[in-house]
C-alpha cells in the first residue's frame, strides 16, 4: 500500500491516570515557576477541585485567578488579558473545553497586545503570533473536545461567528488526564460531551484527510469508547473507574486527531450553529451524528469509486465494532440508540426551527467540513439539521 506524505503536529507532554493530579501536579507547577501564574477555571472547578489540587501552589506563588462560564465570547478574553499582570509566567486551565480555550488564547494573547478577534479564522485582519506564548497547563475536566491536545482555541461572539485562534505555539506544554473529575459531571454534561469525543474520533477516521497515524489514534480512540457508558453506569466502583478513564483518554486521542486529519459536515455545522444559537456545542455534535453519517454512507454507495471505498470499509469496521455485524445501516441504528438514551433534547429545544437554519448552511462550507468524505448538498445538510431537532 502507498503510504501518502503526511504531517503530524506536536503534542503536549501527557500525565494520565486516575489520582495523578493530587499525587504530581503541585511539584509539576511548583517546578515551572518562581512568582506569578494566571489560573483560568470554571465556576464548578473552582468551587471543587481547584484548592484541594493546588493547595501548595496556591500558598508558595502569586495567582491570578479567573473563572470562565460558557464559551468564551471575544470581549470575555480581550477583557481577561487587558486585566491580567504582565509578568505571568505560566496559565492554566482547570476545567471543560471552553475554559482550556479561553486559557489557551489568553497564554497566547498576553505578550501581544492586540484583539483576539484579529487571530480567528474567517473574520480577523489575518494577523498571526509573532512572540512567544506564555506556557500554558491543560488540565479538562471533562471528556469531551480534546482541547488539552490541540492547537486552536474556539472563540465566539453569539449571533455573528464561532472561529478558531489557530497555532501551533498554542499547544499546551503539559496535558494532566485525571479521570477522577468526571464522575463529578452531571450527565447533562458527561454525555453530550463524551459524544462530542465520539463524533471527532469518527470524523476525523473516515475523513479525506486522514493518515496512518491519525486512523491508528482514532481507531484506539474508539474501541476505548466502545462499552464505556456501560461501564461508569455499572454499581462496580472498579468497573466505573475503568469507564471514566477509557472517557477521558479517548477525548484526548480525539483532539490528537482532529488536530491533524480534520473532521467533516457534522462539525461543520455545528460551527455556525454555536454561532447563531446558544446550544451545547456537544449536544449538537449528538444530535447530527446519526443522520450525517447516514447522508455520508449513501452517498458515498451511490458514488460506487475507489474513493469511496476507503471511508465505507471504516464505517464498515465501526460498526463491527459497536454492533458486532458489519452493517452499515446498523451502525446508524446504533448511534441513534446511544443518543436516545443519553440526549433526550433534539436541536428544537434551543430555537432552532425549519424556518431559521439558512444563515447556518450560508456559513457551514468553510472549515471542517471541508474533509468531510464526500461533498453533501444543502438539501443532505438540510434534512440532517430537520431530522435533529
Amino acid at each position: 500500500m502507498f503510504i501518502e506524505p503526511f504531517s503530524f503536529a506536536p503534542m503536549p507532554a501527557i500525565e494520565f491516570g486516575w489520582g495523578c493530579t493530587e499525587s504530581k501536579l503541585a511539584n509539576s507547577i511548583l517546578a515551572q515557576t518562581q512568582h506569578k501564574l494566571m489560573l483560568v477555571s470554571s465556576g464548578y472547578a473552582d468551587q471543587n477541585f481547584v484548592d484541594s489540587c493546588l493547595a501548595d501552589v496556591l500558598n508558595q506563588r502569586d495567582v491570578h485567578r479567573v473563572v470562565v462560564r460558557g464559551e468564551p465570547s471575544a470581549e470575555t478574553i480581550d477583557a481577561l488579558v487587558a486585566a491580567a499582570p504582565s509578568d505571568i509566567e505560566l496559565v492554566i486551565g482547570f476545567g471543560g473545553g471552553s475554559v482550556l480555550d479561553a486559557a489557551k488564547a489568553i497564554a497566547g494573547l498576553l505578550p501581544e497586545g492586540f484583539s483576539v478577534v484579529d487571530y480567528l479564522e474567517g473574520v480577523g485582519c489575518g494577523r498571526k503570533i509573532t512572540l512567544t506564548p506564555v506556557p500554558f497547563i491543560a488540565i479538562p475536566t471533562t471528556a469531551g473536545t480534546g482541547s488539552e491536545t490541540t492547537k486552536n482555541a474556539v472563540i465566539s461572539r453569539q449571533g455573528v461567528f464561532k472561529k478558531s485562534f489557530r497555532d501551533d505555539r498554542l499547544l499546551a506544554k503539559q496535558a494532566w488526564l485525571d479521570p477522577r473529575f468526571l464522575p463529578h459531571c452531571p450527565p447533562s454534561v458527561l454525555y453530550p460531551t463524551a459524544m462530542d469525543a465520539f463524533t471527532q474520533l469518527l470524523e476525523s477516521y473516515v475523513t479525506l484527510k486522514a493518515n496512518p497515524m491519525t486512523d491508528a489514534l482514532a481507531w484506539q480512540g474508539l474501541r476505548l469508547f466502545q462499552g464505556a457508558f456501560e461501564l461508569i453506569e455499572s454499581t462496580d466502583e472498579a468497573a466505573k473507574k475503568q469507564g471514566y478513564g477509557r472517557l477521558m483518554l479517548a477525548a484526548s486521542f480525539s483532539g490528537m486527531t482532529l488536530a491533524n486529519a480534520g473532521l467533516g459536515a457534522v462539525h461543520g455545522l455545528a460551527g455556525p450553529i454555536g454561532a447563531f444559537f446558544d446550544a451545547p456545542h456537544g449536544l449538537v455534535c449528538a444530535r447530527l451524528l446519526a443522520p450525517i453519517t447516514r447522508l455520508n454512507i449513501e452517498a458515498l454507495q451511490n458514488l460506487n469509486t475507489e474513493q469511496a471505498s476507503v471511508p465505507l470499509a471504516k464505517y464498515l469496521q465501526v460498526a463491527k465494532l459497536l454492533t458486532g455485524r458489519a452493517d452499515l445501516a446498523g451502525l446508524v441504528v446504533a448511534i441513534e440508540g446511544v443518543v436516545a438514551k443519553t440526549i433526550p433534547q433534539g436541536l428544537a429545544d434551543f430555537g432552532l426551527t425549519k424556518d431559521n437554519l439558512d444563515p447556518v448552511l450560508q456559513n457551514s462550507r468553510a472549515g471542517s467540513m471541508l474533509g468531510n468524505p464526500i461533498v453533501l448538498s444543502d438539501q443532505a445538510l438540510q434534512t440532517a439539521m430537520f431530522e435533529a431537532l
